[in-house]
C-alpha cells in the first residue's frame, strides 16, 4: 500500500457540519491516516472543542485512531444518548 493517496467521502453531521461549514465532501487521506489526523488537518483544533462526536469507517463505528484503510467513507456524529 505504502503512502499512496485515494479519495473518501467525508460525512459531517450536527456539530461537526457547524465547525468545518461543510456536510459532504471528498477528501484525499492515506490508508496509515487516522479520522483524527484527517480532522485536525482540515480543522485545526477540531478535537479542543470536544463535543464527544463519534467516527464510522464504512458505516461501522470505530476508534479515532484507527487507520482508514481501505475504507470509502468517513463519517462524523454525533453522540449517542440512550434510555
Amino acid at each position: 500500500m505504502g503512502n499512496e493517496e485515494r479519495t473518501i467521502r467525508l460525512l459531517l453531521f450536527a456539530q461537526a457540519k457547524e465547525f468545518l461549514g461543510f456536510r459532504e465532501r471528498l477528501v484525499s487521506v492515506r490508508p496509515e491516516e487516522t479520522p483524527r489526523e484527517i480532522l485536525e488537518r482540515l480543522s485545526p483544533g477540531f478535537f479542543e472543542r470536544n463535543f464527544g462526536a463519534r467516527v464510522s469507517l464504512d458505516l461501522e463505528y470505530c476508534s479515532w485512531d484507527a487507520p482508514v484503510g481501505e475504507a470509502g467513507e468517513m463519517a462524523v456524529l454525533p453522540p449517542v444518548s440512550g434510555g
